[in-house]
């Protein structure tokens, strides 16, 4: 799906253009956006004819280089369609995808032509993939998450037609978008998945123009995104936000609210625009309306629909240039910048960070894998962990444990080992949890809406601290266990402990410390009993073991691909099944050792 095919220097030339009207600016001396003529080194983000950034001297740290102003992203909250999400109840990546294949079906006409006619066709992400490619995935944990994807998608693009069916009039096929075509559909949701960042609480994950020009590199990032997020919740501004005043001597709190009107628009929304036009009995489609990046109207909803095809002529010649216009009140709404935060050689490639995340996650989401990555991770089934811990104790131990995870969802947010500022604030949080009642601790471990817990071996070869703090719990003596199982409080205070201990003595492995050294260090406090520590070494390599057999071997990589997609599918697969044994590996050499040395009398 694309707005318009061109030159790579046309295609250039249209987006620095949409920048300046926009006021997206950038420091020019600094840097220069140049199309890009072949893949760089180290990187397959950048095809031919793509767009990066080159620095024209040397950057250094807390440079400001762009400055985006926030309503110059594509959001589905400011969108002309954000009426209809509303009373449809739509967000998230789904409602962006609409809101992007909506703007693109306006062709030129659209606030967001310069930008869009910039992107590719599609992100080749895995759930793109033919099914012989997809193949090469197999045992990865990007496989896994793909088969999940189809289906989503799937159910994504029912909610759409029902969407079309009751709105005809505004979901109009033109200009190389159908909306009746799932491959159209799959188009858009490449470019979201593999383009979006989050602005702020309002606007959530958008398409930000210049941003998603700075290429990703996990090792070698030069830049990142700095935003308050933080808004209001009716309007998206960051400050200077009438419903933020206080309120008139008329004590009509429909108008302006205060800070709590603010935070339930989640719930209720703003009916600013929702009501004009509802008394209308005539018979046929509803109109809906659809309000421009300015918070006009752009359908008329008086009583009377019929319009002359000469005001309709004069009102798009009074708006012949659609492009947003940023004005004073506009940059209420605050801005994106982007912000160097490790330094750049001229001449050199700028690159941004998508986040801390391992090889799968990146090439699930934006199509990529880089050899190097601190963040690699691989998931483990929880099934998996069930049987081991039910061979090494019991079957009912292993029921037990099932149920603590149940209860315990808000306790094993996933996090990677590498976090460690975050493990500190995890533990804070921990303590504050304490001093909550049993009831309310319940109510919140019960809660549907937070997600499971995820297991995972993590770079350079460790289970994380999930893993670890739930097998020690598993192989604990009878008595300790019970005591845990039937206490919230004594959970709570036990976790905390037990990561603290994991997290010095896989440090210390690190560092070089002998296995002994490294228990004795992370055990100065005798929390854990030294049988314990090497029965859950035992059964980490044990798990890293049977999740190596599932990754299986490279035999379906032998010969490499002539054609250049293909190849760059088949070198990403290649990298990621690499970086994955490898993780897997580590555990393996380093667990199996610890276990020999800590179980022996």
């Amino acid at each position: 799906m694309a707005i318009v095919a061109q030159s790579g220097e046309e295609t250039l030339r249209v987006l620095l253009e949409w920048f300046e009207k926009n006021k997206v600016t950038y420091n020019q001396e600094a840097i220069k956006v140049v199309t890009q003529q072949q893949t760089q080194g180290g990187s397959n983000i950048v095809s031919p004819n793509g767009i990066g950034v080159i620095a024209k001297r040397a950057l250094i740290d807390e440079e400001p280089l762009v400055l985006i102003p926030k309503c110059a992203v594509i959001s589905s909250a400011s969108s002309a369609l954000a009426n209809i999400f509303e009373d449809e109840g739509l967000g998230g990546s789904l409602a962006l995808c609409i809101t992007v294949m909506y703007e693109m079906a306006q062709g030129d006409e659209s606030p967001w032509y310069g930008y869009l006619q910039s992107l590719p066709r599609r992100a080749d992400i895995p759930l793109l993939w033919d099914t012989e490619s997809q193949k090469w995935l197999a045992g990865t944990d990007v496989s896994k998450w793909v088969e999940r994807d189809e289906k989503n998608v799937r159910d994504d693009f029912g909610v759409l037609q029902t969407l079309v069916a009751d709105y005809p009039s505004v979901f109009v096929s033109q200009n190389g978008v159908r909306w009746d075509d799932f491959e159209c559909f799959m188009d858009a949701t490449s470019l979201v998945s593999s383009r979006a960042f989050m602005v702020d609480e309002f606007r959530g994950n958008s398409m930000v123009p210049f941003a998603d020009i700075f290429n990703h590199q996990t090792s070698a990032a030069n830049v990142h995104i700095e935003s308050e997020e933080a808004v209001c919740l009716l309007c998206g501004n960051e400050f200077g936000c009438e419903h933020t005043e206080p309120l008139d001597d008329s004590d009509d709190e429909s108008e302006h609210g205060d800070h709590e009107d603010c935070e339930s628009h989640g719930e209720s929304g703003s009916d600013e625009w929702s009501d004009e036009g509802s008394d209308d009995e005539s018979d046929g489609e509803e109109i809906p309306i659809l309000i421009d990046h300015n918070g006009i109207p752009v359908i008329d909803t008086s009583d009377d629909m019929d319009v002359d095809e000469d005001e309709k002529d004069k009102a798009s010649d009074e708006n012949e240039d659609d492009t947003p216009k940023m004005d004073d009140d506009d940059m209420l709404s605050g801005t994106l910048d982007m912000v160097v935060y490790q330094p750049c050689s001229a001449g050199s490639e700028v690159f941004n960070t998508y986040g801390d995340h391992g090889s799968a996650y990146l090439l699930h989401r934006y199509g990529f894998c880089d050899a190097d990555n601190d963040f690699d991770s691989v998931a483990l089934d929880t099934s998996d962990i069930m049987h081991a811990i039910s061979v090494a104790v019991s079957e009912k131990r292993a029921a037990d444990v099932a149920v603590i995870i149940a209860r315990s969802k808000r306790m094993l947010e996933p996090r990677h080992r590498a976090h460690q500022s975050e493990e500190d604030e995890e533990e804070d949080q921990d303590d504050e949890e304490e001093e909550e009642s049993d009831e309310e601790n319940e109510s919140d471990e019960e809660d549907e809406d937070t997600p499971p817990p995820v297991f995972s071996i993590d770079a350079p070869g460790h289970p994380d601290l999930n893993l670890t703090t739930m097998l020690v719990l598993s192989l604990a003596e009878e008595s300790v266990f019970d005591q845990v199982f039937e206490s919230s409080s004594t959970l709570r205070h036990f976790f905390p402990i037990i990561r603290q201990f994991w997290k010095l003595f896989q440090a210390k492995l690190d560092s070089g410390a002998s296995v002994s050294a490294a228990f004795r260090a992370a055990n100065s406090n005798t929390v854990v009993k030294k049988h314990t520590i090497g029965m859950v070494c035992r059964v980490a390599h044990q798990l890293a073991e049977a999740r190596l057999a599932q990754l299986g071997d490279n035999s379906m990589l032998k010969n490499k691909p002539a054609d250049p997609i293909l190849r760059a599918r088949w070198e990403s697969a290649k990298q990621l099944r690499t970086n994955e044994a490898s993780v897997l590996q580590m555990c393996i050499k380093r667990y199996k050792k610890a276990a020999t040395k800590l179980l022996s009398p």
